[in-house]
């Protein structure tokens, strides 16, 4: 029945404005760091308080995106609820994105994304501190609800203005440069592996 009603709600789903995703300069006080870096440099040396979350600990070895319970908890396991304001930060544009726009889909309340490579502004900063990595268990629940609204669960749904592309990760990042560039936020959706062979 919750499936019904999505693909109800979201048969004529237009790009909305999206105020709680954007670019910041900094990581202000209170908010929490999200660091896309490959786990050794965020072991070594981060923001202080950051949670070490690199694009390969989404992804599968066929590319695929963990399910929606394994999604989740994950995100608890480096102690997010989905109630906090993140600021999405690392070396690459990409990395950032994809992270940045997974979390958002996931339902995370408030997404940032820092608009500069990390490791020169670690330099700068002179506070670094050892980069959080995920536990193996759960500390936090995640409750936020996902934005179930915004991902396309068959690729016939998808409208003119969605974006589809062939992978999760290039989709993800499509979809959060088009919600940093433009401000609206559009469905999403990629060909899953069977559509691939």
């Amino acid at each position: 029945m919750r499936a019904f009603l999505v693909a109800l709600a979201c048969a004529a789903l237009p790009a909305f404005a999206a105020t709680d995703f954007g670019r910041v300069t900094k990581v202000g006080t209170g908010e929490t760091a999200i660091d896309t870096r490959p786990l050794a440099q965020c072991r070594a040396a981060s923001l202080p308080g950051a949670r070490c979350l690199p694009p390969s600990e989404f992804i599968g070895e066929r590319g695929q995106l963990p399910s929606e319970r394994d999604l989740l908890w994950l995100l608890g396991t480096v102690g997010l609820d989905g109630s906090e304001r993140v600021v999405v930060a690392g070396d690459t544009a990409s990395a950032r994105e994809f992270v940045a726009g997974l979390l958002y889909l996931a339902g995370q309340k408030d997404v940032r994304v820092l608009d500069a490579p990390l490791t020169p502004l670690l330099k700068v900063r002179g506070d670094a501190a050892l980069g959080q990595e995920r536990s193996l268990i759960r500390s936090t629940v995640f409750t936020a609800p996902m934005r179930d609204a915004l991902w396309i669960v068959d690729r016939r749904e998808a409208g003119a203005d969605a974006i589809v592309a062939r992978d999760a990760y290039t989709a993800i990042r499509r979809f959060a440069r088009r919600l940093l560039d433009t401000g609206e936020a559009v469905r999403v959706g990629w060909a899953l592996a069977e559509e691939r062979r």
